[in-house]
């Protein structure tokens, strides 16, 4: 299993949105990997970055960097800077495009051309399957604070603002 984090090369850290999906991932892999199951995660900066912001964030999952590669491009979870340009120029992205590109250190364009994902593969022999895809909305699975939430009064409470209220695990204030 693949989750394809939003980090990209401009990137001087990664997607605070994408951060709070990864802040479960310690805890999960132990009872995936008692099932025979490898969940790691996959970005285009290079490793090093990963590596320090991993450490930042107090991971130990495993992470492999797609950087000067088409690995994230093959599968259908990054565009081009190009592609991007044309879509954002159009208008109509959300309040947290916006907002996590400038938490993520870099512009909206390059922010919303590293994409987001989940692939899943099996192999059988010497043939590997792909067994399952999942973008957008398709990866809220992996998102254990929403389904909490929505047995709450208030419910997600987001509205048009989309989680804006999402932040990286060390910058919430302590209350």
């Amino acid at each position: 299993m693949i989750y394809h984090f939003m980090f990209g090369p401009t990137y001087a850290s990664g997607c605070p949105t994408n951060s709070s999906i990864a802040d479960s991932f310690n805890g999960l892999i132990p009872h995936l990997e008692a099932r025979d199951v490898t969940m790691i995660c996959v970005s285009g900066a290079p490793i090093e970055k990963l590596l320090a912001y991993k450490q930042r964030m107090g991971w130990s999952f495993n992470w492999a960097s797609s950087y000067q590669t088409d690995f994230n491009y093959d599968l259908g979870v990054s565009s081009t800077v190009e592609a991007m340009r044309q879509w954002a120029t159009e208008g109509g992205l959300p309040p947290i495009a916006n907002q996590n590109a400038n938490a993520c250190g870099t512009d909206v364009v390059n922010y919303i051309s590293e994409g987001f994902g989940f692939n899943t593969f099996a192999r059988e022999s010497d043939i590997v399957y792909h067994t399952y895809c999942g973008r957008g909305r398709g990866v809220e699975f992996l998102m254990g604070y929403y389904p909490i939430l929505d047995r709450t009064p208030k419910g997600r409470d987001e509205s048009q603002a989309f989680q804006t209220w999402l932040r990286r695990h060390d910058e919430y204030n302590s209350h």
